[in-house]
């Protein structure tokens, strides 16, 4: 076949009779456009034609960098013919659309592949992806302009363009005869905006020991960190009117967390650091028994809190618990039996637990009975004690008579007779089993 084209461009040169040198054309133009839709592969960096040289490659790295105007290379056909690319410009047709343009030599005008394919690539994610190509016919001629035309959103975000350049005889081969590869300057790649700026540190609300997630404020779709020292305890998203919400595990009280906001770009802001309240009410203290005949008040409570005895709404008395949690309390006066008093102790956060209730016991003896006259002849015993006390007569340690004052603390108890001049014991004891002191009653 290459044999049948030899002789046939010989006899072409013969009839017209005219010289053909390769030096002797000028640079003409060729323009071809892009197919504005990307046609691509369903594998990544799948080519039109496959290259039998090795330049055959998928990876960004393995194209170098041509400046403008500067030599590539060189391709070598099955004529074993030389066509020589030179990178000329990447320039503006229009407003929507770029020219490519790449200058052809070559050494013979007929006796060669005459087929050259520009390809054209993409960077998906660090491969190589095929987007479309265009086709020259250089054949009579040794000199060409070849401007390839595309949409410039072909190579939106892309900051190269990578080509590849293949060298087949007809527009129908599978392979190429040779291919060589490079990747141009976008002129129209726009770089992203870095953000560096950091987002303002948060804004975190009350935290405190009963806490079991962390509140407040930050610049909107930041990753908020919460770290104890150098462990995190919590992250969390920062929603679109710039609140959040972190779950957290309890705290101790009086420990320190650092709040972090990181903005999608990574950048960090300054950490807002807080110390965790003391939010838990202490127990409820102890006391002890409180009696009517007693102005100090004694009991236990949460160690170094405050604690406060009341009737009602008055307090009678406070004093803070020591270290091992004792208090004392002196009151002004005793309080009468059956008085109700309340006691509560407040940390040193301010935290108040709840009441205890105590009720002032009976412990004042009732004064020693009163009593009338008793003679040999008297079958009864009366006089006067605490109202609703019971009344007790003993002759030694024999109980001789007993009864119970009324209301107005009356008594009188019925005896055997007694002999005279014996003595009695009268004595009295209250409700709360208060006894009081003894009198003596001579028989006449």
């Amino acid at each position: 076949m290459k044999n049948l084209r030899n002789v046939f461009c010989l006899l072409f040169i013969c009839l017209i009779a005219l010289p053909i040198s390769a030096h002797g054309q000028e640079n003409a133009t060729v323009a071809k456009s892009l197919i504005s839709k990307i046609t691509t592969s369903t594998s990544p960096g799948g080519f039109p034609k496959k290259s039998l040289s090795v330049n055959q490659s998928y990876s960004p790295a393995d194209y170098p960098l041509k400046t403008a105007g500067s030599y590539v290379d060189y391709l070598y056909d099955s004529w074993y013919s030389y066509h020589y690319i030179t990178f000329e410009t990447v320039s503006s047709y229009s407003s929507t659309d770029l020219n490519v343009q790449i200058l052809y030599d070559s050494d013979y005008s007929y006796s060669k592949d005459s087929i050259i394919n520009v390809e054209f690539l993409k960077n998906n994610g660090g491969t190589l992806e095929y987007i479309d190509a265009t086709e020259f016919d250089t054949y009579g001629f040794t000199n060409l302009r070849l401007n390839s035309l595309g949409s410039k959103s072909l190579f939106q975000n892309q900051q190269y363009i990578y080509i590849r350049v293949g060298v087949s005889e007809y527009a129908s081969d599978y392979y190429y005869s040779d291919v060589i590869q490079f990747k141009v300057v976008n002129p129209f790649y726009t770089p992203p905006v870095v953000d560096k700026t950091a987002p303002a540190k948060p804004t975190v609300y009350t935290v405190s020991n009963i806490t079991t997630s962390v509140k407040g404020k930050a610049e909107p779709f930041s990753t908020l960190i919460i770290k104890s020292g150098t462990t995190t305890i919590g992250t969390g998203t920062v929603l679109s009117d710039g609140t959040y919400s972190v779950a957290v595990p309890k705290l101790t009280a009086g420990a320190k967390i650092s709040v972090y906001a990181k903005d999608n770009a990574g950048n960090t802001s300054t950490p807002t650091t807080v110390t965790v309240i003391d939010k838990s009410p202490p127990a409820k203290p102890t006391i002890n028994s409180v009696g009517d005949n007693q102005t100090i008040i004694t009991g236990k409570a949460e160690a170094g809190s405050k604690v406060t005895i009341k009737q009602g709404s008055t307090t009678l008395g406070q004093s803070t618990a020591t270290s091992t949690g004792y208090f004392t309390i002196k009151m002004t006066a005793a309080k009468k039996a059956g008085t109700s008093l309340t006691a509560d102790a407040t940390d040193a956060a301010g935290n108040k637990s709840s009441y205890t209730y105590v009720t002032v016991v009976d412990k004042t003896p009732p004064v020693a009975p009163t009593v009338n006259k008793v003679t040999y002849t008297s079958t009864t015993v009366s006089g006067k004690a605490e109202k609703f006390s019971t009344v007790y007569i003993f002759k030694g340690t024999t109980l001789v008579g007993k009864t119970t004052t009324d209301s107005y603390g009356n008594f009188k108890a019925s005896i055997k007779t007694q002999a005279q001049g014996s003595s009695l014991e009268i004595i009295s004891m209250d409700k709360a089993w208060n006894q009081s002191k003894s009198t003596w009653a001579k028989v006449y």
